[in-house]
């Protein structure tokens, strides 16, 4: 014991007959003489308020002097124990370990009255970010309250003890999430989370109506509802979600799917840098749905980054503002449309969605930053490093596969001509790019198919910062790429729909499901 609300510290000697168990007991009822003290009746639900202070890893090592004035700053920006008030609740810090305390008090004052402690959490936090420039600490980035709840440490300790990575909390908030990214209406979704292996329980109002939903998993005994998993994944947000999301048309060309989705999120970054902020966040919420469902599309081989880049991003696709989702109507359609149509093979169109994807991130976290939001540019920013991992990964082949097709020497020069005259101030790390070769190839095959050189360079460029791309070949390659393969799927999905029949339309799924067998490629099917 390191402080205490009467100076009793450090630890007074135990009783060397009865032990350290009998001082333990000895101190606990002297904390909670002030509770005692009341009828039951007028006691508070909660008597005892816990909180644990940690420093980073790469902090120095603080004193125990250091500690106990750390821990009477928290006490007192929370108001349970306010500077000279002689009547506040009793307290103690104790010290675990060289780099932690915990902080343990009484709700009860010693005058009878309960402590003025409302938000004493986001209290903390606030002189905890006070704290650490005070003291040379690592400093955090301050939160706006729309974090996800964290698991307690009973949840971390019944995880390890399962020899499970994740909580029950954490794998319910996961699944939870895919399956709004995989449904269009309530309906689909209940149906969907009992798929992905999650029991639900359902909150029925007087009237009959759902009034709210708790999960849990098998063989787990706590249940949580939406709002502990997440602010967005309350009944009444994913409400308005779905209220702006138009159902998906179901499978169609699955080349034309994969390309719509790249096609789609490609506007993304513009859309950030134009759009009122309600859209702005409209069109991150969807990003994460996307990333999510690409996620578990994506081959085994690159499912672990991707996953990882959707769990941090899941910090990034929430602020303060209030998204409107029909402004982002045609991402939410075009994820559920990849949903339908399954996982792809084409290496190609795999590297083009990764990519793509990568830029709305690093777009979103530019916005994020722009407004303040420090956690969720932070968080987005450490998405784009799982998403560089996983397309540097899967555009490996397909960039050497081009490069390997590269044009004749009279035909680059061309195209080095063309390159100057269009983006004469991108032109020189255009063309000395190391993925020059491949972007000519795919000039040329834009070219064969009948598109202008000059129309197509200079409509690839505009989504791009040209200026600040690593590789500005690469943003023209697949934004190029992106828009040849689109005008080239389009009569193959015009003549697929022709044929598709009333039958097949009422034949949709109610809700996608996991895989259970086939297509490793495929996680997640349709019935």
């Amino acid at each position: 014991m390191i402080a205490s609300w009467n100076g009793f510290a450090p630890d007074p000697a135990p009783d060397r007959k009865r032990g350290p168990r009998d001082t333990i007991a000895k101190l606990a009822a002297q904390l909670d003489l002030p509770v005692n003290a009341l009828g039951p009746e007028n006691r508070p639900p909660t008597t005892v308020w816990h909180c644990s202070v940690r420093a980073a890893p790469e902090d120095r090592i603080l004193s125990d002097t250091e500690w106990a004035a750390i821990a009477r700053r928290i006490l007192r920006a929370t108001g349970i124990a306010p500077k000279g008030d002689t009547k506040a609740c009793r307290w103690v810090a104790v010290r675990h370990n060289a780099d932690h305390i915990h902080i343990v008090a009484t709700l009860v004052r010693q005058d009878g009255r309960t402590p003025e402690n409302g938000r004493d959490f986001t209290r903390a936090q606030r002189e905890a970010r006070k704290i650490e420039i005070d003291y040379g600490l690592r400093r955090l980035r301050p939160g706006d309250g729309t974090a996800a709840m964290r698991p307690t440490q009973a949840e971390q300790h019944r995880a390890k003890r399962l020899g499970h990575t994740t909580t029950a909390r954490e794998q319910l908030r996961t699944k939870v999430r895919l399956a709004v990214a995989a449904s269009s209406s309530e309906e689909q979704f209940f149906l969907a989370l009992e798929e992905f292996g999650v029991q639900v329980k359902l909150r029925r109002l007087p009237s009959g109506d759902i009034g709210g939903y708790s999960v849990t998993l098998p063989g787990e005994t706590a249940w949580f509802s939406g709002s502990k998993l997440a602010p967005d994944l309350s009944l009444p947000k994913i409400r308005q979600r779905f209220a702006g999301i138009e159902p998906a048309t179901g499978a169609g060309d699955r080349a034309a799917v994969w390309q719509r989705a790249a096609h789609t999120t490609e506007a993304v970054p513009h859309a950030l840098r134009t759009s009122d902020d309600q859209a702005g966040q409209a069109h991150i919420a969807a990003l994460g749905e996307l990333l999510d469902i690409t996620a578990a599309l994506s081959p085994p081989s690159y499912r672990p980054q991707l996953r990882a880049a959707a769990e941090v991003f899941e910090r990034a696709n929430r602020s303060r503002i209030t998204p409107h989702h029909r402004k982002a109507g045609a991402l939410h359609r075009v994820t559920r449309e990849l949903l339908y149509t399954g996982g792809t093979k084409d290496g190609e169109a795999l590297a083009l969605v990764l990519f793509v994807i990568a830029a709305a991130v690093i777009a979103a976290a530019e916005w994020h930053a722009q407004r303040g939001h420090q956690q969720q540019a932070e968080a987005a920013w450490q998405t784009s490093t799982h998403l560089n991992t996983a397309y540097q990964q899967a555009a490996s082949q397909p960039l050497a596969d081009l490069a390997h097709r590269t044009p004749d020497t009279r035909t680059l020069s061309r195209y080095q001509h063309t390159v100057r005259t269009v983006l004469p101030d991108h032109a020189k790390s255009i063309t000395t790019d190391p993925a020059w070769p491949a972007l000519a190839t795919v000039l040329a095959d834009a070219e064969q198919a009948g598109h202008d050189m000059g129309d197509t360079l200079a409509q690839a460029a505009q989504p791009h910062d040209l200026a600040g791309a690593n590789s500005p070949a690469q943003h023209l390659l697949w934004s190029v790429r992106a828009r040849s393969r689109k005008n080239a799927t389009g009569e193959r999905t015009t003549a697929a729909r022709t044929k598709t029949t009333a039958a097949r339309a009422t034949a949709m799924p109610a809700a996608p499901v996991p895989a259970t067998g086939s297509a490793a490629n495929d996680p997640i099917r349709r019935r």
